[in-house]
């Protein structure tokens, strides 16, 4: 399977105008991620976790995030993990679904990924002494633990979950493509062959895969977890947009946010969401509860 990359506006896209307008924005939120990618390979500091600091009492649950697809949990949070110490948070970060690439992850099978998650978190409980964690997650981060809270018995451990941008009903090839496109050498890791063996969730991510449909039965939220979403009008890989919102459930805390509902002006895409000071607060927020 082979993809043309860049796209070429009027030539082998399927949205000439949206292209043509939101061109520049992707561009910044391609810049955006490079830079993180830097400050994260630089910050040595910022690579620590927060084992050795006790929890306080006025924030009792270690905060762990969630990395998306193509991502690590270096330059996915290099704004997210310093605001949230700031405010007295404890951060923990996990790399999950590693799969031929050491730099990059969130490739792996998605169940296994949601395994892997488990593990992380016990240990994050074990070390911490904390009862539950709240869960900060991006992209595929924000949709891969519902397979953990709903199949694999995470809700008793998990308080808050917070998805940002994230892939709840899945998305399409050309979403993933466009997600691809917006982190350093993504695209050139799906274009050697095949993508679903250079990166086998990639079908899984597809809006029609049966993963889709299992995850689907499992359940939108989980009883006795406060669930916040956090999207962005302007998304260019979870299309429509839309499809990130969790369906209100009786008796489930669920709080569906869209940025450009905060500020009309924002043309975030979803590649930029997890630097965007007004998701931030949202996080922040949605921790509060």
């Amino acid at each position: 399977m082979g993809f043309s990359t860049p796209r070429i506006p009027g030539l082998n896209t399927d949205d000439v105008t949206t292209d043509l307008t939101e061109a520049p924005h992707r561009a910044a939120a391609l810049k955006e991620v490079a830079g993180a990618t830097v400050i994260a390979a630089v910050d040595v500091d910022g690579g620590e976790d927060d084992w050795d600091l006790p929890l306080t009492p006025e924030h009792p649950r270690p905060v762990v995030l969630v990395h998306g697809t193509f991502g690590n949990r270096g330059y996915t949070w290099t704004s997210a993990a310093p605001l949230l110490r700031g405010h007295g948070h404890r951060v923990f970060r996990l790399d999950y679904g590693k799969h031929l690439n050491p730099v990059i992850f969130g490739l792996g099978d998605i169940r296994e990924s949601a395994r892997q998650l488990g593990v992380y978190v016990d240990e994050v409980l074990r070390r911490t002494g904390a009862a539950q964690v709240d869960i900060v997650g991006f992209s595929q981060g924000g949709m891969m633990p519902r397979y953990y809270l709903n199949a694999l018995g995470g809700a008793v451990k998990v308080h808050n979950f917070v998805g940002i941008a994230p892939s709840n009903h899945g998305v399409t090839a050309q979403g993933l493509m466009n997600l691809a496109r917006q982190i350093p050498g993504a695209a050139e890791l799906v274009e050697r062959g095949a993508a679903g063996q250079a990166v086998p969730a990639w079908p899984q991510l597809q809006h029609d895969h049966a993963f889709q449909r299992e995850l689907a039965d499992l359940g939108e939220t989980t009883e006795g977890v406060r669930h916040t979403v956090i999207a962005t009008a302007y998304d260019d890989v979870v299309t429509p947009y839309t499809s990130c919102a969790l369906a209100e459930t009786d008796g489930v805390y669920v709080r569906n946010v869209v940025v450009q509902d905060i500020d009309p002006q924002d043309r975030t895409p979803h590649a930029s969401m997890p630097y965007n000071a007004t998701v931030l607060a949202e996080v922040l927020a949605a921790l509060a509860g």
